[in-house]
């Protein structure tokens, strides 16, 4: 068990002594006294792999995928296992979507190459009727003007323009009808290729409908980019990890270090660490990172936390496992012969400090220097004298 710190014991003769007086029977007080005592930031969290073997889905397609199970976590599988199976009605709706324009494609290919037969047979046809007609109204050029009238001549004529023109038009129809033909196929290839590149990305999806663990192992989930684990009902996509395998004895703590409470962490500092299954065991560990900036641990709740991972001294492998639930304490620093004080009994902020010392009835405030401090506690450098009773309080008339 931890040794009860000297500053509880010295504020428990305080609170004693405070009792047995009546003058300030009501006031809780410190007693100012030279003191050696650890500044302790407490965390919980749990083991984590520091080295694993991922488990993904092949890279080769871009498309998300609906987990619709999941084999529970920390359970121990084989090679080959199923791990994992996905939703696949949407991508069964997709495939018969990406088949059925297949289809359409094919058949607007079938359809072009028979009208395109039609169309050239029309354009011989128009061309034999036009060079009749062209025929039949030059003979008009060369009647006599007796036997006609002007008017009847003149619309001869321009019947012959007209007939001349429809002759160009079908002669290009003609000259340009297996380019304009294949270009219309062309289209139709490329619709139809499109189509065909979704159906066989849909049959690729198919075939990866259930996702098995490459090797041996514990089977632990992975996390999202916001540190949510995996589940029914996430979706993952191909090339992140949907899980882990870890190595057997590679693990190492990840502590969560509330917000307003993460002061004076640094790399390298002392863990000493319990875990919930073994509370009578300590272990120690040395903080190998802390996160910059604080964040939420899950999207329901808004507490914002600080990441510290800390590197276990001795790995017990038959105990931890990723998972294990822990408590720590971070020792960020030591006072040694120095005077330290509830964080409650100093007021103002780090360039304006000060305590209440009580003087009989009363109480005097005073400016007080700090130095390190905890979450719960908090080095007075300068300011204070051997003996000094600190109030824990306000007082009633503090301004």
């Amino acid at each position: 068990m931890t040794r009860i710190p000297t500053i509880f014991l010295i504020l428990g003769c305080a609170l004693f002594i405070a009792g047995c007086s009546d003058a300030d029977s009501d006031v809780p007080v410190v007693i100012a006294s030279d003191t050696s005592t650890n500044l302790v930031v407490r965390a919980d969290g749990e083991l984590v792999a520091s080295e694993s073997l991922p488990i993904a889905l092949p890279g080769s397609i871009r498309m998300g995928f609906n987990i619709a199970w999941m084999a529970p976590e920390f359970s121990e599988i084989r090679k080959g296992d199923v791990i994992a199976r996905f939703d696949d009605v949407q991508i069964v709706l997709d495939r018969e979507a990406a088949a059925l324009n297949v289809a359409k494609s094919e058949f607007k290919l079938a359809n072009t190459e028979r009208t395109s037969g039609l169309e050239l047979t029309r354009i011989g046809h128009e061309s034999l009727r036009v060079d009749g007609e062209r025929e039949i109204t030059e003979t008009y050029e060369e009647v006599d003007e007796r036997m006609f009238s002007r008017n009847e001549i003149i619309d001869a004529l321009s019947d012959l323009e007209y007939l001349g023109a429809q002759a160009s038009f079908l002669d290009w129809q003609f000259d340009t009808f297996d380019q304009r033909a294949q270009a219309e196929q062309n289209m139709i290839n490329a619709e139809r290729a499109g189509e065909m590149s979704k159906l066989e990305k849909q049959d690729m999806a198919l075939n990866m409908m259930e996702l098995r663990s490459p090797a041996d192992g514990t089977f632990v989930y992975a996390r999202t980019p916001w540190g949510e684990k995996l589940g029914k009902g996430k979706t993952v996509f191909p090339g992140r990890p949907i899980g882990l395998l870890p190595v057997r004895g590679k693990v190492q703590a990840r502590l969560f270090v509330p917000e307003n409470d993460a002061v004076g962490l640094e790399e390298g500092q002392l863990v000493r660490l319990r875990l919930d299954a073994a509370t009578e065991r300590e272990f120690t560990a040395s903080v190998i990172s802390v996160s910059p900036v604080a964040s939420p641990r899950n999207r329901t709740d808004p507490q914002k936390f600080v990441t510290v991972e800390a590197s276990i001294d001795e790995v017990d492998v038959d105990l931890m496992r990723v998972g294990n639930r822990l408590r720590a304490e971070i020792i960020t620093g030591r006072v040694e012969e120095g005077f330290v004080l509830p964080a409650q009994a100093v007021h103002g902020d780090v360039s304006n400090a000060y305590v209440y010392v009580l003087r009989g009835q009363r109480a005097e405030r005073r400016d007080v220097t700090i130095g390190r401090r905890s979450p719960d506690r908090v080095e007075v450098t300068a300011g204070l004298s051997s003996g000094d009773r600190v109030s824990l309080v306000l007082p009633v008339d503090a301004s």
